[in-house]
């Protein structure tokens, strides 16, 4: 499909060429009006093989050494999580559009003060919260709108992880922010209520940063109930090493979800599609003809840190803690 001459090609630069980050590697350099010219990575191995596969000249060692690049209309951050901070605050700054994978910010304060900076700046900014564009969350997200479901009674996430993975996140993030915040954002999505209390218990084997299993007991103001559960203890390698699973109880009707992260990111004929892939593209249209995504609500996932924060520290002083109302969110679609 050919690009207006209104409506240039984004020209997008990516930082951070792990496994995850060749996936937004693969998907960008196949989307409609979008060009990868740049890509940033500290290993040179990785930096030659991805900017050689997709044929990108400008390649940086540094990811901050990108995002000074004037020539770039966008920026997305597959970098390691505890660099978002700092890195996404400068592709703000410098008026970059920004696609930054979860955790948006190390806090709710540093997320909230980074919203105002895009807010002022006039770029849009986005965080990786793919499960919004998996069809059958979709799907299910619909019903719910729709009313069939009645009045909700509870919601239930299960994400449960790889124990063979742990060990290279255990002193990096906590579980809460690396896996639970899925969960949290899809409570507060699905549900369109506020959490107001949480209670939560936290599983650790060992004095890491993060805790081998989280298990959250949060009350909504609309009088239904989440129950999140995260942990790092599945043996086998099925389901890519991950067991999820969403449970939505009404007065009405009932629905179970599982096995869904199989469609995050299907590879078909060399092409990454799926759920990434639909969520980067919609950043992409978004970020290039100027409106804020459907999908993606940059207030929701703001507030999915400040609850965040309200589970560690339950799990923390095992003690219930209240969250005062926040300031109205913008409506969530």
């Amino acid at each position: 499909m050919g690009h207006s001459s209104l409506q240039p090609r984004l020209r997008v630069g990516l930082a951070g060429l792990g496994h995850f980050g060749q996936l937004h590697a693969n998907v960008l350099a196949q989307l409609d009006n979008v060009s990868l010219v740049a890509v940033a990575d500290p290993d040179a191995s990785s930096l030659t093989t991805v900017a050689d596969r997709y044929g990108v000249e400008r390649r940086y060692g540094d990811a901050l050494e990108m995002i000074d690049d004037a020539k770039l209309d966008a920026i997305i951050l597959a970098t390691p999580d505890e660099q978002h901070g700092v890195q996404a605050r400068a592709a703000v700054e410098k008026g970059r559009h920004l696609f930054v994978e979860k955790p948006l910010a190390p806090s709710w304060q540093e997320a909230k003060t980074l919203q105002q900076l895009a807010m002022r700046s006039g770029v849009l900014l986005q965080t990786g919260l793919l499960l919004r564009y998996e069809p059958a969350h979709q799907r299910l997200k619909e019903q719910i709108s729709s009313g069939i479901f009645g009045d909700l009674v509870s919601i239930r996430a299960q994400r449960n992880c790889s124990h063979g993975s742990f060990a290279a996140i255990a002193d990096r993030i906590h579980t809460v922010h690396r896996t639970l915040i899925h969960d949290i954002d899809l409570l507060l999505w699905l549900s369109r209520s506020r959490v107001t209390s949480v209670m939560a218990i936290e599983y650790r084997v060992e004095q890491h940063l993060a805790p081998l299993g989280c298990f959250a007991l949060l009350q909504l103001a609309d009088g239904s109930v989440g129950q999140l559960e995260s942990s790092w203890t599945v043996q086998s390698e099925s389901h890519g090493g991950i067991d999820a699973e969403l449970a939505v109880v009404g007065l009405e009707r009932t629905a179970r979800l599982h096995g869904a992260d199989l469609a995050l990111w299907p590879m078909t004929g060399g092409r990454i599609g799926g759920a990434l892939h639909n969520e980067l593209a919609d950043f992409c249209a978004c970020a290039r003809q100027g409106y804020h995504s459907s999908v993606a609500n940059l207030n929701t996932a703001v507030e999915a840190l400040r609850v965040a924060e309200a589970v560690i520290e339950a799990g923390r002083t095992q003690a219930v803690v209240p969250l005062k109302p926040a300031p109205a969110l913008e409506a969530d679609c």
